[in-house]
């Protein structure tokens, strides 16, 4: 009874409320607003896929900006690049000449001007180095110059002249074969040039006067005297072809100093000559030592006199020289030989180095028949 009455109540209460008034209008309102929550929702979806859009868009058009600025940055700065690593002046494009003949003519005069400017100029600057140039004397020497102010000294003949490898003073020959040492005599035969008075004593006066008869001077030379003390080594052509020591293995090397102009000899030993006599005492001596067991001879052994100085470039000058004569050489050895001047104010250079003539000999008998065998 009593579920019953209750399963009947409820059936009123749908039924009394199905039987309102409103109840239609609160449903359709509840569907109703169901629907608008979702317009809104898609309405809200739409807008925040556009602003998703433009947000894009000007993200791509910003970038877009961007690389484009850079681009031009970038070609301005190759372009400015470019100009700056340009030099000289732009290069004609033949824009000048479209102006008719008066193009052309003031083209031809400007170009005049410039060639003419710079020729000027030139004609000026080889018009004032050449101003200053003495015919006789060079413009710098002495000390402080490249050339110092003490001679340096040298040897004959050295092979630096005619060998191919002239980067070593080496003095190779075979005293049987005369096709080992004949450089060796062509260069006597050079030097021998340069100095007159023919190949005997009698003939030596011929022409210029000797130099212990007659002072040197600014203007004028004298014959140096290449026979008196030069005993086995007097350069001339009878000994030239006789081998000149070499044959013998005792060969003649000549020392001397290189030229400078203005220079004269201030030796510790220096003693005066009387008027017949310019050349008498002791000159310039050289000495020589080797690392082997070589004798040494010097014609004349009072050295080189110091009357055939100063040098001043005079025409027909004879540089004068001492000779040394070599002798116990050892066979099939290379020998080192140094020769310098005994008097201390010649010992060293300017530079500092010792003011010497530094060679090498190497001396050998080989007879042709061994060499066959060889």
């Amino acid at each position: 009874m009593i579920g019953n009455s209750s399963s009947g109540d409820g059936s009123q209460e749908k039924k009394s409320f199905l039987d309102k008034p409103n109840s239609s209008k609160t449903a359709n309102s509840a569907v109703t607003g169901a629907s608008e929550k979702s317009n809104k929702t898609e309405k809200s979806s739409k807008k925040t896929e556009q602003k998703t859009d433009r947000s894009v868009k000007s993200t791509k058009t910003q970038m877009t900006e961007k690389t484009t600025n850079q681009s031009m940055v970038s070609q301005k700065s190759t372009a400015s690049t470019q100009s700056m690593g340009r030099r000289g002046p732009k290069m004609s494009d033949g824009t000048e000449f479209d102006t008719g003949p008066y193009g052309y003519i003031f083209s031809f005069i400007y170009l005049a001007v410039l060639w003419g400017l710079a020729i000027i100029l030139a004609i000026l600057l080889v018009y004032f180095n050449y101003s200053r140039l003495d015919p006789q004397f060079p413009t710098y020497f002495g000390h402080g110059s490249f050339l110092g102010g003490v001679p340096k000294a040298t040897f004959d003949p050295n092979p630096r002249r005619f060998l191919e490898e002239g980067n070593i003073n080496v003095m190779e020959w075979n005293i049987y074969e005369f096709k080992s040492y004949l450089n060796y005599l062509i260069r006597y035969k050079q030097l021998l040039k340069k100095y007159s008075g023919g190949d005997t004593i009698k003939t030596r006066v011929i022409g210029k006067g000797l130099c212990s008869n007659q002072s040197l001077t600014v203007d004028k030379s004298c014959q140096f005297d290449r026979f008196t003390g030069f005993g086995e080594c007097v350069l001339s052509h009878a000994n030239l072809e006789h081998g000149f020591g070499f044959s013998k293995g005792q060969p003649c090397i000549m020392l001397r100093l290189n030229k400078i102009v203005g220079w004269a000899p201030i030796l510790s030993n220096q003693t005066e000559c009387d008027d017949g006599d310019l050349c008498c005492g002791t000159g310039i001596q050289f000495e020589c030592k080797s690392n082997d067991d070589v004798q040494f001879e010097y014609y004349p052994k009072t050295g080189i006199p110091s009357c055939y100085f100063p040098y001043a470039n005079q025409r027909g000058y004879e540089q004068p020289y001492q000779m040394v004569k070599l002798a116990n050489i050892s066979f099939n050895t290379p020998t080192t030989i140094e020769c310098y001047p005994k008097d201390s104010s010649l010992r060293t250079l300017d530079s500092g180095k010792v003011n010497e003539a530094r060679f090498h000999i190497k001396m050998t008998k080989d007879t042709v028949d061994e060499k066959k065998k060889d």
